[in-house]
This record gives structure tokens, C-alpha cells and sequence, in this order.
């Protein structure tokens, strides 16, 4: 029986440029708000407490996914402490 391996052949990797230079593997569909409760849970900060830059964007809304923002495998994202 062939087992289905699409979910994981969707993920991309994406670095978040803080001090350390997280490295996450996300699903580009995750909602921005997904993807930073993801790194708060990493770097034991509370998501509510990061700030993504993206592509000259200042703020990204946790609204959207990063589909929306067209962030792709490889993609370096500036992360903010409020």
C-alpha cells in the first residue's frame, strides 16, 4: 500500500532571522499566526510577543497564510520582540 507523504512533501523551510537564526518547517498554507505560535514554542516566547518582517512588509497580518506573502522554501523572515 502507497502511503501519502503529500503533507510533507508541501513543507518549506524557513529561517527566522532573530539572534539564533531559527530554522522552521512550516506548511505554506499555516496562517501567520500558526506559524508564530510554532517559533514561540521554539524559542519560549509568547507568540503575542513576535513581530514578523517580510519583503518590506513591517507587520504581517496573522490573518493571512504565508502563501499570501508568497514565502517559499529557503526564505529568510526578520522576527521582532515587542
Amino acid at each position: 500500500m502507497e502511503q501519502d507523504n503529500s503533507d510533507r512533501d508541501d513543507m518549506i523551510m524557513v529561517t527566522c532571522n532573530d539572534r539564533l537564526g531559527k530554522k522552521v518547517q512550516v506548511n505554506p498554507t499555516d496562517s501567520i499566526l500558526d506559524f508564530k505560535k510554532l517559533l514561540a514554542a521554539r524559542i519560549g516566547t509568547p507568540y503575542n510577543k513576535i513581530k514578523l518582517r517580510y519583503g518590506g512588509i513591517n507587520s504581517l497580518n496573522n490573518k493571512l497564510t504565508l502563501d499570501d506573502y508568497s514565502i517559499s522554501n529557503g526564505v529568510n523572515i526578520e522576527l521582532y520582540y515587542t
